[in-house]
């Protein structure tokens, strides 16, 4: 059944104001008659309010007048229906009467009504305007979160709190019997002070339910984030759900952050997340931890946990996990409680009892055998309930589900729970219609609680039941259920998501070749957009099934994502099994590809003379494949080392080249090796040969599809108009590149464009801007290790910092990085700055 869109705001603003027409000659009004009013009653932002009511205004539907609002000191503008518009909302209120939705109860079941009917059957009164704004966008009222109390402290909201919820891919709540006393211990402890519960709990035993019922708990009262991690996701994918949350709260930082970050650093992102949940009340629900293996994601939860002790505001964090090790600390140096441990165990015989609904008249002794037997578990209490025998003794949970459960399905049942079983996402049905499987059955399947129903059309399985049913699949039926998957995926969208689940869909089918040529095709392209996970399934590829050819490419895309995570002993082990391959099939671009990988990492360790010799090997190869592209990326790497070992000249030799390179190529793939020849020669001097390649790559690359390029080429310019002291000119294209960087991956481009801006701010006397600037570069530049850019970042940051302590600290530690790199120029002149901020000039 298709679902209508709920009433617009307009409808909903006549039905609200209808319902006050006496007040209209009154000299105090209603809060309800306020702008406030009015946007909490519709759902709405205030300052949208005006925006909304212009064309009622327009039409001579309602007025507006300045009149003494209940509850508030000063007058403010109230808004009255005219004859004209009590008509209309009569007229809206008849047609609107009829508008179909579904309900759920307090006690759990669900009905059909309309919008003129169903205060009949509520609990509580509730207008229709209040029925619209809980309703969900499937048109859902769940009226076990609601109380008349809750709705009229909506309503009477004088502060503007528009609450964000994200639950993604929480399963639906199809009923919940006891534990109320787990229920309200954690209640009571989030609400007591900021803090982190860690929930553990065996398979089956409730957790989700538990987390649901948590979050229901809260519902209209905090920000909510309901998060369900995977065993491929890594920490990327949890950044990415709660950036997107805090960024419709109106906290944008942390996607800033990401998505200039393609390994975001635990300790900048718990900084990041802490800083912005503080000033809104919040609860982050996290299910399925022990799913997660990235350290970096463990790291960020401990850190979010240890800073939730300094919070102020009313933030919660709740992990649900089947490990019970302690993954987050229980105290902090301090002493200070940082997480509360609360298990879940069964339930008790009481709550099992209601949840054997199918037995009539349970005896005691029957419901302490059952109680015995499930041990309280939920999932079994629900299966034995569904059918399953209650009179057989097993050694183990196991054995019960494997001979009780899955040995009295159908064929045809045992087919849908095992094309289900090999998903790792909630799939729509018509992944399942397509392999001719009868969905008649799934309804039976999810009554039974074998499998689950999201909230949007999508099913999937629940974690213990996959476990069985995989481990029960023989080999051959389960690759043919992966090779059913991998049709579907390849009639989907190409998106980044699809290829990684193709991927491990063919990995997992045997069919290793198959997913080499998507990992070759794309692999770089998902690690330039942060998809590290793809660490996990090059690892997964049997590198000894594919050709030679292919395996030392896998190797060497491994080698680049370690080196990526800053693993450079694990990067260059893959580099060297990539090499002797490579070398037997005369593989040149390979080769040439690993040289200029581990001339990289010399460089970070800073050993500069071995970089420089292996970007020359990887030149020569490069030269006699005729590959520009990979040359010009050369020369100007060897500039970049050569300029920062003082040899002027012989960087200017090796930009000369590139400059050659140019000249005989005008292929769109070089506009990336010109936008860094422009930016090298600027720092050379080298103004008019910059400024040629600045205007050349900013021309090419407007006609290009690639936006980010043409940022980047921009940005180029900027710095040129810069440098010649056209300051306008220089801060329009830095900021038009800024904007489009926000989507970028290139963190070195984004740093080094922030800084340009900062400078140019900073010669325009906008000081605070310019420190604003210059402190996002720099969580940028920590998170990313890009030391150079930190020393200057924090020397600009010295010059600017409007008291003296400060400065000296900004400047002690840029003086402290460049010590390090031995940067001795540099060096010098920070001293000087020192010099000049301790004489107080």
């Amino acid at each position: 059944m298709s679902v209508r869109p709920k009433p617009g705001v307009q409808e909903r603003i006549l039905l609200h104001l209808s319902d006050f027409s006496d007040f209209m000659s009154s000299v105090e009004v209603p809060f309800a008659l306020s702008q406030m009013g009015i946007a909490n009653a519709v759902a709405i932002a205030r300052s949208n309010v005006p925006r909304a009511i212009a064309g009622l205004k327009d039409q001579g539907l309602l007025v507006e007048r300045q009149a003494h609002v209940q509850g508030v000191s000063r007058k403010r503008k109230a808004y009255f229906l005219t004859d004209t518009g009590m008509n209309l909302a009569e007229e809206t209120w008849k047609r609107l009467r009829e508008f179909p939705l579904r309900a759920i109860l307090s006690g759990g079941n669900t009905i059909n009504s309309t919008l003129g009917e169903i205060q009949d059957r509520l609990p509580f009164t509730m207008r229709p305007v209040d029925v619209i704004r809980y309703l969900d966008d499937n048109g859902v009222l769940d009226v076990r979160s609601l109380s008349a109390d809750l709705v009229e402290r909506d309503l009477s909201k004088h502060v503007e709190k528009q609450l964000v919820t994200s639950l993604g891919d929480l399963p639906r709540l199809r009923h919940f019997y006891g534990r109320s006393t787990e229920l309200e211990n954690m209640v009571n402890l989030l609400e007591a002070r900021s803090t982190t519960l860690m929930i553990p709990g065996i398979a089956g035993i409730g957790k989700t339910s538990m987390a649901a019922k948590v979050i229901e708990s809260f519902m209209h009262r905090r920000n909510l984030l309901y998060h369900r991690c995977q065993d491929w996701d890594g920490s990327r994918a949890f950044f990415e759900s709660l950036a997107d949350w805090l960024s419709s709260i109106g906290d944008s930082m942390l996607a800033d952050y990401i998505a200039a970050t393609p390994v975001p650093q635990a300790g900048d992102a718990a900084r990041i997340i802490t800083d912005s949940l503080s000033n809104s009340p919040a609860l982050i629900v996290i299910d399925d931890y022990h799913k997660v293996s990235d350290k970096a994601l463990h790291q960020t939860i401990q850190a979010v946990s240890r800073g939730l002790v300094e919070c102020e505001g009313d933030v919660g964090l709740v992990i649900f996990s089947r490990s019970f090790k302690q993954v987050v600390p229980l105290k902090d140096a301090d002493g200070r409680i940082v997480s509360l441990v609360l298990p879940l165990e069964g339930l008790d015989q009481e709550s099992t009892r209601s949840l054997l609904s199918a037995f009539d008249d349970l005896e005691q002794e029957k419901l302490l055998y059952i109680h015995s037997l499930s041990r309280g578990h939920p999932l079994v209490l629900e299966l034995i309930n569904r059918g399953a025998s209650a009179g057989a003794f097993h050694e183990s949970l196991e054995n019960y589900v494997n001979i009780e459960i899955f040995s009295k399905l159908s064929g045809e049942q045992k087919r849908l729970l095992g094309a289900l079983s090999v998903f790792r996402e909630p799939i729509p049905l018509e992944a399942i219609t397509e392999q001719r499987l009868n969905v008649d059955e799934l309804d039976s399947l999810v009554e039974s609680g074998l499998a689950r129903h999201a909230d949007s059309d999508a099913y999937d399985v629940h974690d213990l039941i996959r476990e069985f049913l995989l481990q029960s699949l023989d080999s051959q039926s389960r690759e043919g259920l992966h090779n059913k998957a991998v049709s579907w995926y390849e009639k989907q969208t190409s998106g980044s998501q699809i290829a990684l689940e193709l991927i491990y869909h063919l990995i997992s089918a045997s069919r290793h070749e198959d997913a080499t040529k998507i990992i070759v095709e794309r692999g770089r392209d998902l690690i330039k957009e942060g998809h590290i996970e793809l660490l996990g399934l090059l690892e997964s590829i049997d590198t000894k099934s594919i050709a030679a050819e292919s395996a030392c490419r896998i190797d060497r895309l491994r080698g680049e994502v370690l080196a990526l995570l800053g693993r450079f002993d694990e990067a260059e082990e893959a580099f060297s099994q990539a090499k002797p391959p490579a070398e037997a099939a005369g593989l040149n671009d390979v080769i040439a590809d690993i040289l200029s990988n581990l001339a990289d990492i010399a460089l970070k360790r800073g050993d500069s003379d071995a970089s420089l010799n292996m970007h020359r090997k990887a030149l020569e190869l490069f030269i006699s494949m005729n590959d520009a592209l990979g040359a010009a990326r050369s020369y100007n790497n060897m500039g970049y080392i050569l300029r920062r070992n003082g040899d002027k000249a012989k960087a200017l030799e090796a930009y000369s080249e590139v400059e050659n390179i140019l000249q005989g190529d005008d292929s769109l793939d070089l506009i990336p090796a010109q936008i860094v020849l422009a930016r090298s020669l600027l720092d050379l001097g080298e103004h008019i040969r910059a400024r040629d390649h600045a205007l050349s790559s900013y021309e090419r690359s407007e006609s290009s599809e690639d936006p980010i390029l043409h940022a980047r080429a921009r940005a180029v310019l900027g710095r040129y108009y810069a440098k010649t002291g056209d300051a306008d000119l220089a801060l329009h294209h830095y900021t038009d590149a800024l904007s489009t960087m926000g989507e970028a991956g290139d963190p070195l481009a984004l740093v080094e464009v922030s800084i340009l801006l900062g400078e140019v701010l900073q010669d325009s006397g906008r000081i605070e801007e310019a420190l604003e600037r210059y402190r996002e570069a720099l969580v940028l530049s920590e998170a990313n290790d890009l030391r150079m850019q930190i020393g200057e970042l924090l020397a600009r940051l010295g010059g600017v910092a409007p008291d003296r302590q400060r400065r000296m600290e900004y400047l002690q530690r840029a003086l402290s990085v460049f010590r390090e790199l031995g940067a001795q120029t540099r060096m010098r002149e920070v001293q000087m700055m020192v010099h000049t901020a301790v004489m107080g000039r």
